[in-house]
């Protein structure tokens, strides 16, 4: 790691940015997975805050399906919101609300078709995990959200597809994760670790998950 970066981060401050940076791969990785299915995304978040995967999938010029989803890395939760933090994250209301948001900030026409179909309950709701496996394996986990009220919240294993191998892709789909899951940890590694040379950013994505660890030398 460079000596300038070593003498000006403390390592709470690595691995606050580490959390970002692998938070924004998982996401990043999402949005190419669901794009490979035919979802068009639409802008789901108000700076950080808000929904991470909004999609939508239309017929004749018409919003048809909505697809919400959450993308988590490695063991990160669901968390909680509003008062006495009981709006659950996912839950119906809690995508209703965010819309609401939406709606005020980043006005878009989508938004009003995919908000009727969310109220009458006809639309998908996924949480992504990417999960690193080993020292240069992940694999993509989904999760079934299913919701019919506050008291009725219910979290279920959908597919857990084959880990893939940093640079092994076995067939276009893996490669097409893996081109995603680099390009994304670069992106995010030269926005939040300035400091760092070409040379080090190469270094960090020979593996599967970036740690505090891999920062000393």
């Amino acid at each position: 790691f460079s000596i300038l970066h070593a003498r000006t981060l403390a390592y709470k401050q690595i691995t606050g940015r580490l959390n970002i940076v692998n938070g924004y791969a998982a996401e990043c990785v999402m949005h190419s997975f669901f794009a490979q299915s035919g979802w068009k995304r639409v802008e789901g978040e108000v700076g950080r805050n808000g929904i991470d995967g909004l999609y939508y999938k239309a017929k004749n010029g018409r919003i048809i399906e909505v697809l919400v989803a959450e993308s988590k890395w490695n063991k990160s939760r669901l968390g909680h919101s509003g008062k006495n933090r009981l709006l659950r994250q996912m839950s119906q209301e809690w995508v209703l609300k965010t819309l609401e948001r939406l709606k005020k900030y980043r006005p878009n026409e989508a938004y009003s078709a995919i908000e009727r179909l969310i109220r009458q309950g006809q639309y998908r709701a996924r949480l992504f995990r990417l999960f690193p496996r080993s020292h240069n394996r992940i694999q993509v986990q989904l999760f079934t959200i299913k919701n019919k009220g506050s008291n009725d919240f219910t979290l279920k294993i959908g597919r857990k597809l084959e880990p893939m191998t940093i640079g092994k892709p076995k067939n276009t789909f893996q490669q097409r994760m893996l081109e995603a899951y680099d390009r994304c940890r670069s992106e995010a590694l030269r926005k939040y670790f300035p400091e760092l040379e070409e040379e080090e950013i190469h270094s960090l994505l020979g593996g599967n998950y970036l740690r505090p660890d891999s920062f000393k030398r």
